[in-house]
């Protein structure tokens, strides 16, 4: 079996903190790296750490003087990141069915996106990032992984390993409450011998394919862990927002039921109901039960309620009742036993942005702001 041991350290040079893998045979590479990328052939692999809003107009500038500076040879293949190599950096080895694999992972998140969207959020994310940055908890980063086979590869099983890598990335990204496939600028390289007798498929049902995505996502998970690199938990609002439902919108739905009062002032009330919603919005109960409506609503319309047939949830069938049950124990949580009266109301009408909702979104807002109103109008029934 081919020696595929890497020997890591870490260096201070010309201001940066720097990584190097030196490996005890040259290998073959298959890399996006950006110093010696694509097809190459190589022991040492160098990952340098670069400031946070790194944006030098000539990156391979750096990486130059760094590894002259380091007698690293020509021939290396280097990576850049902005997180913590030294935090962060981790070393992974994976065995199956004969197959031996290792991975070296460095992980950060902050500029994470899921393949195809586009990042909106990018300054409040940078925002986020400082002020984490001066707790030394997170700085943006990248995901860069130099997987390594025992096995000499063709380049067709060099190409399958990138995918398997790929999907392991993600996995391992999920495993720590990710939602995303990667980062803007993720980097891999698939390293393997040289050699006549080369494995010719790399998929994730071979030993080598599961070899190396276990020694992936193993690596990743904990190069995050490491990181403290968890995604923020967000509120019911905000997962409300998902499904294009804003406050405005709730409040406009809680305004075609109400029946005028001549002694309230509407505009009175409206602020009664956005500070309620503030209020609940810090509520783990009330976050738990939206939150539990929108995953549900989630499965339900890619099919994965058990127990229902394919496109039957899209027709809120008769007999699906806990939607109705999720929205009552919301309002009776909020307001008790009278908020019943007001959520079968909103049930039964749907006003503005309800009408438009799936089974369990529709009924939570029947919930949530039947039992909203039906406080309000028991605070102000008290003032008389």
């Amino acid at each position: 079996m081919n020696d595929i041991s890497a020997d890591v350290t870490f260096h201070d040079s010309m201001g940066f903190e720097v990584a190097v893998v030196r490996m005890n045979s040259m290998m073959e590479v298959l890399s996006s790296a950006m110093k010696n990328g694509g097809e190459h052939i190589t022991d040492t692999f160098v990952i340098i750490e670069v400031p946070k809003m790194y944006d030098h107009h000539d990156p391979m500038q750096d990486m130059d003087a760094v590894c002259q500076d380091l007698s690293i040879p020509d021939h290396a293949v280097g990576f850049m990141t902005a997180a913590e190599i030294r935090t962060v950096l981790t070393v992974c080895d994976s065995q199956y069915d004969g197959a031996n694999c290792k991975a070296i992972v460095t992980a950060g998140v902050s500029n994470r996106v899921k393949a195809g969207d586009i990042i909106t959020d990018m300054p409040e994310r940078l925002r986020k990032s400082v002020e984490r940055a001066k707790l030394r908890k997170q700085r943006m980063g990248t995901i860069n992984i130099i997987a390594i086979s025992a096995a000499p590869l063709t380049t067709a099983a060099k190409m399958n390993a990138a995918i398997v890598v790929t999907e392991a990335k993600t996995v391992g990204m999920h495993s720590v409450g990710h939602d995303e496939t990667g980062t803007t600028s993720d980097a891999i390289a698939i390293v393997s011998p040289p050699g006549d007798e080369r494995a010719q498929y790399c998929g994730t049902g071979t030993p080598i394919g599961i070899a190396l995505a276990r020694s992936v996502r193993e690596a990743v998970a904990i190069s995050l862990k490491n990181r403290e690199d968890f995604p923020e938990p967000y509120s019911f609002i905000k997962a409300l927002e998902e499904f294009d439902v804003t406050p405005a919108q709730m409040w406009d739905a809680a305004l075609e039921l109400y029946v005028p009062c001549p002694e309230w002032d509407t505009e009175e009330l409206r602020k009664m109901f956005r500070t309620s919603l503030d209020h609940y919005e810090n509520d783990i109960n009330v976050n738990s039960l939206v939150m539990a409506a929108v995953l549900l609503e989630k499965w339900g319309n890619h099919d994965k309620i058990w127990g229902l047939k394919r496109g039957e949830f899209a027709r809120d069938p008769i007999h699906l009742i806990a939607d109705e049950m999720l929205g009552i124990q919301l309002a009776e949580y909020i307001a008790g036993t009278r908020a019943l009266f007001e959520f079968n109301r909103f049930d039964r009408h749907k006003p503005g942005v309800i009408g438009d909702m799936g089974p369990f979104i529709d009924d939570i807002l029947c919930g949530l702001i039947g039992g909203i109103m039906s406080s309000i109008y028991t605070k102000k029934f008290e003032e008389v």
